[in-house]
């Protein structure tokens, strides 16, 4: 298990997406694009929605990577929304939930955690068995 913590500013999201990158070590590319991008969204929201400093924490546990972004907002408990086509926001959750294998949301009073999960291939198989 790694973490980090990131302020609440929008260069903090990039700086997610590469700790995240780099928690994978040698993934399949299809994988750490997925990973990468629900990461990002959810970065994001901390950011945007509840405006707080927000923590990633990745782990590696039996060919499962977990993934738990956890802000300290904490107001109001985050839903999926489904936003027209012309809005700019309010698809973070939507993206997680065709993305990930696995999601939901853990809410305390004064935090909210957000988490997914991607199946790791074994790195010992060739791609396809």
């Amino acid at each position: 298990m790694s973490s980090a913590h990131y302020p609440e500013h929008p260069a903090s999201v990039a700086k997610a997406r590469a700790f995240v990158a780099s928690s994978l070590g040698e993934a399949p590319d299809e994988l750490r694009d997925r990973a990468v991008l629900i990461t990002s969204e959810l970065a994001t929201n901390a950011i945007l929605h509840a405006r707080s400093d927000f923590t990633i924490t990745a782990t590696i546990t039996d060919g499962e990577l977990q993934v738990a972004v956890t802000d300290s907002g904490g107001v109001r408990f985050p839903l999926p929304r489904q936003p027209v086509h012309d809005e700019p926001h309010g698809r973070g959750l939507l993206i997680a939930d065709s993305l990930a294998d696995q999601w939901g949301i853990d809410s305390q009073p004064y935090a909210t955690t957000v988490w997914f999960t991607l199946a790791m291939p074994s790195m010992s198989q060739p791609p396809g068995m």
